[in-house]
């Protein structure tokens, strides 16, 4: 019992390790997002929104941007894309336990968006 019991640890502990990898990868794109301009943050939600990419993460991470510039136009696309709903839910999930700048600020802005 004890060889399986140490393989579930080191699967539990590399799968909590790639979940805070992909995390910190976010934020860090919540970084770039935050100081792009809107008509950039919205050609990238498009570019990620199409048949042959679709991303509903970055195309959640575009809209809490965009939220930040302009509430209506984010409220808009947000209208019309269930998938990058889910994926803010899951995001501000994620990210709830996070501290810093950025967590703080991504935190705010989906707050507002999804209400």
């Amino acid at each position: 019992m004890g060889f399986f019991d140490s393989l579930v640890s080191a699967g539990k502990a590399a799968g909590k390790a790639m979940t805070d990898a992909v995390t910190k990868k976010q934020l860090e794109q919540w970084d770039k997002m935050e100081r792009a301009s809107e008509s950039r943050l919205i050609d990238f939600y498009k570019q990620n929104n199409t048949s042959e990419r679709s991303n509903a993460s970055n195309r959640a991470l575009a809209l809490a941007a965009i939220n930040n510039q302009n509430q209506y136009k984010a409220r808009e696309l947000l209208r019309n894309d269930e998938d990058a709903k889910r994926a803010l839910t899951r995001l501000r999930e994620k990210i709830s336990l996070e501290e810093g700048r950025s967590a703080d600020g991504l935190r705010d802005s989906i707050d507002r968006l999804i209400k």
